[in-house]
């Protein structure tokens, strides 16, 4: 019982802070307004997806913010070089992959500490989004004139719903799934809980470390394409700071560090909180600094209650 009350509450916090800010902030619950928040939380949760995996199996990447950025960079210079808008699109995916998976053999053959790895992996990717983007157009950004691609962040479908939320509510739906209800979701658990147990009960637990690092590489990645939909250009400076707020939204939404413990629904619900924050503090004029400092003390708060919890528990 209180182990499911634990998992409510951050859903509880958002309905409260949804309520409270649309009682008392002129223009918060317009629909133009709501939009905007999910538009732009759309980014965050879709890589929170990933990073769901693989906090829940034990690790951490620090790495997915340049990953943004050199896949960015990737679908620009594709697409400037005249490559169909698909192609380009699959090429910067797949880029996003190799950086994953590289992270992953870091960890599972070089046995570095996913901290480490995932650190250094950072500076390689963001060094490479630099070294790749003056290459091609001599500065830090790489111009997009494919008006289709606008369509990734700018675009409604049909006529209603913005593009970037439909991918984040698939994103979000397809990793729900995936993570309760089949072999990989169970093995993330296992491994997380117990990486030795794990082993010892034939789990190939090297072989679905490199799945979920690869994993949260392809969706870093699909967040660049839709950062660099939304200005129009890729950038070797975007996704700085997007690590971060990754992490805070699985472990606002429930998730442990220790692993073994996180859901889909909690890493949406900590991205949405940060979010609503965002938003309400930029309509009530407050600086961004403030904002900074709500969302630090968020998360301080939910990694003490997860570790006040597992006391309790003896977890």
């Amino acid at each position: 019982m209180r182990h499911a009350l634990g998992k409510l509450l951050p859903f509880v916090f958002l309905i409260v802070l949804v309520l409270a800010l649309s009682a008392t902030t002129t223009g918060f619950a317009k629909p133009a307004n709501i939009s905007n928040i999910l538009r732009f939380a759309a980014i965050i949760v879709i890589i929170g997806v990933g990073m769901t995996f693989v906090i829940v199996a034990g690790g951490i990447d620090l790495s997915v913010g340049s990953i943004v950025a050199f896949s960015s960079v990737i679908a620009a210079w594709c697409m400037q070089a005249g490559w169909p808008l698909g192609a380009s699109l699959i090429v910067a995916v797949a880029a996003g992959m190799a950086w994953g998976l590289l992270n992953g053999v870091m960890v599972v053959w070089l046995r570095l500490p996913p901290f480490i790895a995932t650190l250094a992996s950072m500076g390689m990717a963001s060094g490479a989004s630099y070294v790749l983007a003056k290459a091609v157009s001599g500065t830090t950004t790489v111009e997009i004139a494919s008006r289709s691609f606008r369509f990734l962040a700018l675009g409604n479908l049909f006529g209603i719903l913005p593009m970037p939320v439909f991918v984040m509510f698939l994103v979000v739906a397809l990793g729900h799934y995936v993570l309760n209800h089949t072999r990989l979701g169970r093995y993330c658990f296992a491994i997380g809980s117990n990486v030795e147990a794990a082993r010892y009960s034939g789990i190939p637990v090297h072989s679905y470390t490199l799945v979920v690092y690869t994993l949260v590489g392809a969706l870093a990645a699909v967040g660049g394409m839709i950062e660099a939909s939304f200005n129009g250009n890729g950038q070797a400076v975007f996704g700085q700071g997007h690590e971060l707020r990754v992490i805070a939204a699985v472990v606002i939404g429930g998730g442990s560090l220790n692993g073994g413990q996180g859901t889909i629904l909690g890493t949406l619900t900590g991205a949405l909180i940060m979010g609503v924050i965002d938003n309400g503090c930029t309509l009530r004029g407050l600086a961004y600094e403030w904002q900074l400092v709500v969302i630090s003390v968020l998360i301080v708060v939910a990694v003490a209650f997860d570790t006040f919890q597992r006391r309790r528990t003896g977890a």
